[in-house]
């Protein structure tokens, strides 16, 4: 498994503040820096998070490590937009990637596509735990949120075939 050495790190913070300042320019206003951290698991390379204590980039150092200058030049672009949109627009203004976020990922240099296509083998994938449940007609795979509803008596689920419940095995 290959990571970002510390050199790729501050390459990918710098072109991220760049591309910052890069729609700063193109929308006539300033931006402030925004927290950029390599801290992303499984096949997503990267993240803009927003909530009410503030906002971050994440990347996921492995995918990102594995295609370097492809993400340099797309996801970059890709998650600034989103952080920019937000800011300059407002989330309940925009879609994630509605005609906003195209028109500044594109004017950034990034390709405007919503998902990337890598081979991801070799690199470690996040696991998700499943519990079994059984109804009338088959068994059913519920993650771990949808069990945890049901342990604590908040949610049911039905089979879409047979219309049952489903019950854990």
């Amino acid at each position: 498994m290959s990571l970002l050495t510390q050199q790729q790190k501050n390459e990918v913070i710098e072109y991220t503040e760049l591309k910052i300042a890069h729609a700063a320019t193109i929308l006539k206003k300033n931006y402030p820096s925004i927290p950029i951290k390599f801290d992303l698991t499984g096949r997503t390379i990267g993240m803009y998070k927003s909530w009410h204590a503030g906002q971050v980039i994440r990347y996921n150092p492995s995918v990102f490590a594995k295609y370097f200058s492809d993400n340099l030049k797309n996801t970059v672009p890709h998650e600034v937009a989103h952080y920019i949109v937000d800011k300059h627009y407002g989330r309940q203004v925009t879609r994630p990637h509605g005609r906003e976020w195209l028109s500044l990922v594109t004017a950034l240099g990034g390709d405007g596509k919503r998902t990337a296509q890598y081979d991801l083998n070799g690199l470690p994938v996040r696991r998700y735990s499943t519990v079994r449940y059984r109804c009338n007609c088959q068994v059913h795979e519920l993650g771990i949120r949808r069990h945890n509803k049901v342990t604590r008596g908040l949610a049911t689920y039905a089979c879409r075939q047979c219309a049952s419940q489903l019950i854990q095995e």
